[in-house]
């Protein structure tokens, strides 16, 4: 209770500094701390107020806590902590008198709605308070009643499970007071083991060790030669404990601990006892699998069932009888099946539905996957009434887990048979219980691993729609199966808008950003450690030990950061399981396309094909399959070893290999037919792509010359900006809608090359979901305010001129401004939450192996995908409604099989932007910075986002050398010369050596870009033509 106690204080001090009104809030947020405890501790806090004459404080908690307690059902304080002191004493005084299960089940029977955590801390202060007062015979007495309470309250079947075992633990916890190892050594041991047996039935890892601790202690005692009985006792409960736990080597220690109770466990002295063993034993083998284990399970079994006899112990009978028959099945072959299925029909003799339901439900599963293993047509009929039988008790509702089993194995026997119609009523059982197993999970990893160990399910349901040709509920399914996390994080997004942040997130944000800063601190110091290994051996020796010593400070740290960010997770009400995401209808999806020249395409491979869904505004979808391009062979082998793995390890192969590997992608996917057949009159495509298409410039992937008929010119976009604030409208003339056909190509276009991203305007979506919550975001006012981040670590040659041409163009306020050093984490978050878009032009780096280290690199330290995703910074970003980052792997991500896209860009979706531009790759810092210029002036004269992205991409690729030559080249020179002279200056002014290494090395990179790299480009007959640097750019949110 003491932990619990340090909680409701740590409450306490949240209310009392959380705004007027956010009280109940709060409250609600932390409604498993809102009991009896709660209450007596801000009635001692209000006590401690009033006596240092500060009342306002005392009578506020005082008025706050008289509101809980007559919303319990109480008149006071008083009255309630009497109420549950009085249940206890009954029910104390009852077990001292007779300390059976006939005696006191009927009592706790009436006192069911008290049997709580309420009666815990009662039981908890009442037995610390008179064991410590009592003479030793009269505590050694109520020890005694307490211990067996702890025993009948454990063992009793009714009301809320968990609150009884922790009544027990409760009880037991309270007598070491009096049963101590050295006085009491019998009854310490003893009660050792029954919590231990406590916390193993509590479940969980955490529980689980302590479960094992306890038997560990009692063990001390409880020797064999001495207790021989007590010593088996254990010894089999020890190994339960190693055995949930899981693993090759704790199941190695649950059998060494079975073998160990079986010494003294025999079958004439102890029969009931050595068959229990036996079959946990059995259990143990059978987990670990192979032939001779099962074998040797199914000895164990039956060794069992010789003193398990079904008129004798029944229920006993009944388990072995299935675990035995599971152990068969596993072994394989026909006869064995067959005795398999003899087993579990045996076992369904006494496992009745009305007397045991989920015992009964468990082994007609096992029953139907015996029949179904069986096969032939019969044995297939038998199994889905087995199936059926199923789900009367394990509802998706009630019991997900046990559910879920059951939806996999019917609907896969119906997909396998053709049955396509039974197979989606099946399968939505199993997603039904799939999302809610998800939503009872309260980590974001294990919420994750729930959709990824369930893909088959949803693969199949998607396939199986297709093939019955319900394409809407095989969009839908889609959805429900992509991005989960992400939506997660949009869907809370809400939770700090409009109000003050609580003081309990505010606490763990401060917690949070310290350590980052600590961390960056540690590796820019490790880093000038390096660097100064020039000296001696010994001080080339003391400076290892040090940067080894912060690596392994930065390692602890970022676990510590870790464990911050889950207690952040753990306060949002999405993961905490008090909101559940409902998942985005196909009405809803089609909603999102805005005209009827706009089509969302969805792409969704499986571990047979891949489908390209294509998603019309009022028309029907359509299916477009790309037969054999499954995941292995398409996302495994062919864009894993060609273009993930490459990018990573060969920059330059990669870099010149991109166009050969894109134009095979097309061919893969077969682009010229799905775009002759499925995409006539449309111009703009929304993009859902799947796994790792999500690397893929769309954009570049080429196609042969079609003619596209358009129905018309689209109208001018509603978010379409005016970036000079002056009198001038937004674009005279729509400039959208361009035709792009056989016979003539527009002047952006090259003769010898058409891409995607020259028939349509793309936009690049996670999901559609994620699409959904962008336009369910309030409209921002007309006026926009731009902001600049640039040249953050002051190394970018390009980045000057880029954003000295966007400040002069669009008559940028300086204070809006952030140049170089002035580009602190800070002036960033505070330049963000003024403006309503962000154009960032600096450094970034993408962590593919902890995306949430994926970080913005600014002159003071790293500003990390994890703490961008914060309540904090979720709030400050929820007024932007364009960011550009014009920095490198932006949306950069390694997907896992849940296809969520945990990328810098993501990050600034899910934190309130509308519109985000980002880059997929490392890109080129000239061809980015004249990118950037083109785009905003498309933006400027009426053109969409993603028309403005298509027509700068164009533009640039397009751009001859001469062009470059003739309209930039004067321009571009006079700002790197300026920062070439500024980088000399600030080497010889640097106050160390190894700045002025820093400062020598720019200019010398600033030098090799005037005397060589331009020269070289405006030599060139189209410099920026390669996809490389014009295609890593993509346009997410809204149009």
């Amino acid at each position: 209770m003491e932990e619990r106690f340090k909680l409701y204080f740590q409450l306490i001090q949240e209310l009392l500094a959380c705004p007027e009104g956010e009280e109940f809030e709060l409250l609600q947020a932390n409604s498993d701390l809102v009991d009896l405890g709660l209450l007596l501790a801000m009635q001692w806090v209000a006590d401690d107020y009033a006596e240092n004459n500060n009342s306002n404080p005392a009578q506020w908690l005082q008025n706050l806590a008289q509101g809980l307690v007559e919303a319990m059902g109480f008149n006071s304080l008083d009255e309630m902590y009497q109420e549950y002191l009085n249940c206890l004493m009954e029910i104390l005084l009852a077990v001292g008198e007779n300390p059976t299960a006939e005696a006191i089940y009927p009592l706790l029977r009436t006192h069911l709605e008290k049997l709580n955590l309420n009666l815990g801390l009662i039981l908890s202060l009442w037995a610390g308070e008179t064991l410590s007062s009592a003479e030793s015979e009269q505590a050694q007495a109520i020890a005694e009643v307490i211990f067996y309470f702890g025993n009948l309250i454990q063992q009793f079947p009714l009301g809320n499970v968990a609150h009884n075992l922790e009544l027990a633990i409760i009880a037991y916890q309270a007598i070491f007071t009096v049963y101590t190892k050295t006085d009491f050594p019998v009854q310490w041991a003893t009660t050792q083991n029954n919590l231990g047996i406590a916390y193993r039935d509590k479940g969980g890892s955490e529980n689980l060790d302590r479960a094992i601790a306890c038997y560990e202690n009692a063990l001390l005692e409880r020797k064999r030669d001495t207790y021989p009985s007590d010593w088996a006792m254990t010894q089999n409960n020890l190994g339960i404990a190693y055995q949930d736990k899981g693993g090759s080597e704790n199941l190695d220690r649950a059998i060494a601990c079975y073998e160990n109770a079986l010494l003294e466990r025999k079958r004439d002295t102890y029969p009931s006892d050595w068959a229990m063993t036996q079959n946990n034993l059995g259990i143990a083998y059978q987990d670990k699998g192979g032939s001779e284990n099962l074998d040797r399970a199914i000895a164990c079994y039956e060794n069992a069932l010789l003193e398990r006899k079904r008129d004798t112990y029944p229920s006993d009978w009944a388990m072995t009888q299935n675990n035995l028959g599971i152990a068969y099945q596993d072994k394989g072959g026909s006869e064995n099946l067959d005795r398999a299925i003899a087993c579990y029909e045996n076992a369904l003799l006494e496992r009745k539905r009305d007397t045991y339901p989920s015992d009964w439900a468990m082994t007609q599963n096992n029953l139907g996957i015996a029949y179904q293993d069986k096969g032939g047509s019969e044995n297939l009929d038998r199994a889905i009434a087995c199936y059926e039988n199923v789900f009367i008790v394990h509802t998706p509702e009630q019991f997900p887990l046990a559910c879920l089993k059951t939806a996999r194995n019917l609907g896969n026997l119906h997909f396998n048979q053709g049955n396509w119609k039974l197979a989606i009523q099946t399968y939505q059982k199993a997603i039904t219980a799939i999302e809610i197993t998800r939503n009872w999970a309260t980590n974001d990893l294990r919420r994750q691993e729930i959709i990824a160990d369930s893909m088959d399910v949803y693969e199949k349901m998607i396939q199986a729609c297709i093939n019955n040709g319900q394409l809407n509920l095989a969009i839908e399914t889609t959805e429900r199966s992509r991005a989960r996390h992400l939506v997660d994080l949009m869907a809370s997004n809400d939770l700090y808008q409009g109000g003050d942040i609580p003081e309990a997130v505010q606490e763990y944000l401060e917690q949070y950003e310290h350590l980052q800063e600590r961390i960056d601190f540690l590796r820019s110091s490790s880093q000038l450690g390096d660097n100064r290994e020039l000296a001696t051996s010994g001080t080339r020796w003391r400076n290892a030990e040090i940067v080894s010593t912060q690596i392994e400070e930065i390692s602890n740290l970022e676990a510590e950061k870790q464990l911050i960010w889950q207690q952040l997770r753990r306060l949002d009400p999405i993961l905490a399981g008090q909101q559940q995401v409902d998942p985005i209808n196909f009405a809803r999806i089609q909603q999102l396309i805005d005209s009827d020249s706009t089509a969302i395409v969805c792409f969704y491979s499986t571990w047979e094909d891949t489908y390209i869904f294509i998603i019309y505004k009022e028309r029907q979808p359509q299916v477009h399959t790309c037969l054999g391009q499954k995941i292995d062979s398409l996302h495994g082998e062919f864009l894993g070893n060609n273009w993930l793995i490459p990018y990573q390890q060969d920059f330059g192969t990669w870099r010149g290999n991109i166009e050969t590997v894109l134009q095979e992608l097309a061919r893969r996917l077969q682009l010229n037919e799905l775009i002759e057949q499925y995409l006539q009159g449309i111009e703009e495509l929304i993009i859902i792509p799947h796994l790792w298409l999500h690397r893929i410039p769309f954009a570049a992937l080429p196609v042969n010359s079609i003619s596209l008929t358009h129905s018309r010119k689209e109208n001018l976009n509603r978010d379409s900006i005016s970036l000079i604030p002056s009198t001038r409208g937004t674009g005279a003339e729509d400039t959208r809608g361009m035709k792009i056909s056989t016979a003539k190509t527009t002047n952006f276009i090259p003769q010898n090359h058409q891409y995607l991203g020259d028939l349509f305007r793309l936009r690049i979506l996670p999901s559609c979901q994620i699409l959904n919550y962008c336009y369910q975001r309030p409209t921002l006012q007309q006026q926009t305010s731009i902001g600049i981040v640039e040249d953050a670590t002051e190394d970018l040659p390009y980045t000057a001129y880029e954003c000295e041409t966007l400040a002069s163009k669009y008559q940028i306020d300086p204070s809006k401004r952030l140049q170089r050093r002035q580009a602190t984490v800070r002036e960033y978050r505070q330049l963000a939450n003024q403006v309503q878009l962000l154009h960032s032009s600096h450094h970034a780096s993408a962590n593919s192996n902890n995306p949430l280290e994926s970080a913005l690199i600014l002159s003071d330290r790293n500003l990390t995908l994890g703490e961008l995703l914060t309540p904090g910074w979720r709030k400050d970003l929820q007024h932007l409604s364009d960011v550009y980052l014009n920095n490198c792997e932006t949306n950069f991500s390694v997907n896992q099989i849940t296809d969520d896209l945990l990328s810098i860009s993501t990050g600034f979706l899910c934190a309130g932007a509308r519109s985000v531009v980002s880059t997929l790759w490392s890109v080129d810092d000239c061809a980015s910075a004249l990118l950037a210029i083109f785009y905003y002036e498309f933006r400027n004269s009426g053109s969409s986002r993603p028309q403005a992205l298509q027509q700068a991409q164009q533009k640039l690729r397009n751009l001859t050398g001469k062009q470059l030559k003739d309209e930039y080249l004067e321009q571009l020179n006079f700002n790197l010369n300026q920062q070439y002279q500024q980088a000399v200056a600030n080497a010889e002014a640097a106050e160390d050596s190894e700045k002025s290494q820093k400062y020598q090395e720019i200019a010398a990179k600033i030098q090799r870009q005037i005397e060589h790299t331009l020269p070289v480009h405006c030599n060139s007959l189209y410099p920026f033509t390669s996809p490389y640097y014009w295609a890593g750019f993509i346009s997410q949110g809204l149009a």
